[in-house]
């Protein structure tokens, strides 16, 4: 009240500026303070993140040897066949898996080789695709032999109709392997030579000099020189 006496304010001017800081106070606060106010559960939910994903990654890095493992696996696997035996090998599995399961492929195409992409970039793919005439049972069960086997063969894509008896399955399934690619051969790099304390060999050089033609002056001062010209 001191500083309304100093103003010499009367009563409703001095309710007139409570009024007014009282508006600019609940406007400060709706602009400045109360948003702020959800900013501590976001950062405790952030922290949670950041501890939930620090404990995932622990877990994976905890995990490197059985990777370790498992990749030496896959790598025998696919070292064991050679490039130009792929394509043997496939349809050799996956007609010997057909009979285990009691299919009987009538026609098998081998596809072409193409490389798995970046995320696969030490295997190669070998397709090929088989024509079948079976029930549903046999089928089932040559699609769960080939995927939970080792030989790393896959169902690309598969497309059946029932046959003019409706009894059974008829259609094409092509089907991907996928095998290790041949390591790049390591250039070899030429050793360095030993090094010698031995100096340098310095080169020969040969100079022809002429012969000086006083000689023949300091033996006989009346010879002439072989090159002089004759006296007249």
């Amino acid at each position: 009240m001191s500083l309304f006496d100093k103003l010499n304010l009367r009563p409703q001017e001095r309710r007139l500026v409570v009024i007014i800081g009282l508006v600019v106070f609940f406007v400060l606060n709706l602009w400045l303070i109360w948003p702020k106010f959800g900013d501590w559960t976001k950062k405790q939910a952030q922290k949670k993140n950041l501890e939930d994903t620090l404990q995932r990654y622990q877990a994976e890095i905890q995990k490197t040897t059985n990777y370790t493992r498992q990749l030496v696996e896959l790598e025998d696997q696919g070292a064991a066949v050679q490039t130009e035996e792929q394509a043997s090998e496939l349809q050799k599995t996956v007609y010997k898996q057909a009979a285990l399961a009691g299919i009987f492929p009538s026609r098998y195409e081998p596809g072409s080789k193409s490389s798995t992409g970046r995320t696969n970039q030490f295997f190669e793919e070998q397709s090929g695709t088989i024509t079948v005439l079976t029930e549903e049972e046999p089928l089932v069960r040559f699609l769960y032999n080939l995927g939970s086997g080792g030989s790393l063969i896959r169902v690309r894509s598969m497309t059946l109709n029932p046959d003019p008896t409706r009894m059974k399955l008829a259609g094409t399934i092509m089907l991907v392997a996928s095998y290790q690619k041949k390591a790049a051969p390591k250039a070899v790099t030429p050793s360095a030579p030993p090094k010698t304390n031995a100096p340098p060999l310095r080169p020969v050089t040969t100079t022809n000099a002429p012969r000086p033609a006083s000689v023949f002056t300091k033996t006989n001062p009346a010879a002439r020189p072989i090159n002089a010209p004759p006296k007249k």
